[in-house]
């Protein structure tokens, strides 16, 4: 697996060197190209502007970044930490199931939104869970092999699915379906619209990621590395990194109680892809850019992929709740 990994980077790294280099001897040369701006991620572009990829695209072209809703289509809202325009849910109330209304483009209960146990309410708009999915029959040492619905429990083993399709029906089987990628990054920045689910500032060791378990001790080549680990410390210090079971990393969550956002596994997302997964995963050479709740892969393809679930949840009626 660590060789699927490092090859990974090392195509996406290539990619991005082959595309600023191409660029570079383009700024050089008499007139410029006369090609369109290409872009395999934000890092291709110039401030102020962020690579648009299309579903199912590889590369993608540098527009600007928005700023408020109305940089963005009607139906669309400014996601302003990414400067993305993101799709909405609605453009009339009518659009939104009985008791949500249409707020900003998205469906929103008018009263307090009831969530099944295992699922928890984000900004009163939908209910996901707050655990990455597992298999029934998982336990903390073991993934199982029962695959006929998916779970959202602490203390398991997650779900390292087969395909988009296969993490989908998982959901469906439970009454649920795979987070729409706007649901998912609403729910990895938290209330508070920060870069990881836990803050702007990348920790190595809140979440589940590669730089967690560094060689740090007395004996290795980092003990005198103050503080270690540290950010990319993998490189320098090596580390036994592996798969922790749900819930194991408490700091790493967005203020709802959502757990492992960031890090363990790459979070599949719905219509997606192997290349349009979110999250990061514990075996990342670069967690720091790879964990961030707006990076999508989209030129490469991750090889430690699960998912969760999310469901519209029930709001609650007055005088008590939703049956």
């Amino acid at each position: 697996m660590r060789r699927g990994v490092v090859m990974a980077h090392l195509v996406h790294v290539a990619r991005s060197v082959e595309l600023r280099l191409f660029l570079f001897i383009c700024s050089l040369a008499a007139g410029g190209c006369l090609v369109q701006s290409v872009c395999y991620d934000d890092a291709d572009c110039p401030v102020r502007q962020h690579c648009a990829i299309a579903r199912g695209e590889r590369s993608g072209s540098c527009l600007p970044r928005c700023e408020a809703d109305v940089d963005c289509a009607r139906g669309s809202y400014c996601d302003v930490a990414s400067g993305r325009c993101e799709s909405g849910d609605c453009l009339r109330d009518a659009d939104c199931v009985a008791g949500f209304s249409c707020e900003v483009w998205r469906c929103t209960s008018t009263t307090p939104l009831r969530c099944p146990p295992e699922m928890v309410a984000v900004e009163n708009r939908f209910c996901i869970d707050a655990f990455e999915a597992a298999r029934p029959d998982a336990d903390s040492e073991q993934p199982g092999s029962d695959e006929s619905h998916a779970t959202s429990r602490a203390g398991v083993l997650p779900w390292q699915v087969e395909s988009n399709a296969a993490a989908h029906t998982a959901c469906v089987a439970v009454g649920k379906k795979l987070c729409s990628e706007g649901q998912w990054l609403t729910a990895c920045r938290g209330s508070r619209l920060t870069t990881y689910a836990y803050g702007d500032g990348y920790d190595p060791v809140i979440c589940n990621g590669i730089d967690k378990y560094c060689a740090c001790g007395a004996g290795t080549s980092c003990a005198d590395r103050t503080p270690c680990p540290f950010a990319h410390c993998y490189q320098d210090c090596g580390a036994p990194f592996a798969l922790d079971p749900t819930g194991s990393n408490p700091g790493c969550e967005n203020g709802w109680a959502v757990f492992d956002l960031n890090g363990n596994l790459w979070e599949h997302v719905l219509d997606g892809d192997d290349t349009r997964v979110r999250g990061g995963a514990f075996n990342c050479l670069d967690s720091q850019q790879l964990h961030r709740c707006d990076y999508i892969p989209t030129s490469w393809t991750p090889s430690a992929r699960g998912f969760r679930c999310c469901s519209p949840g029930l709001p609650q009626v007055q005088g008590g709740s939703a049956p």
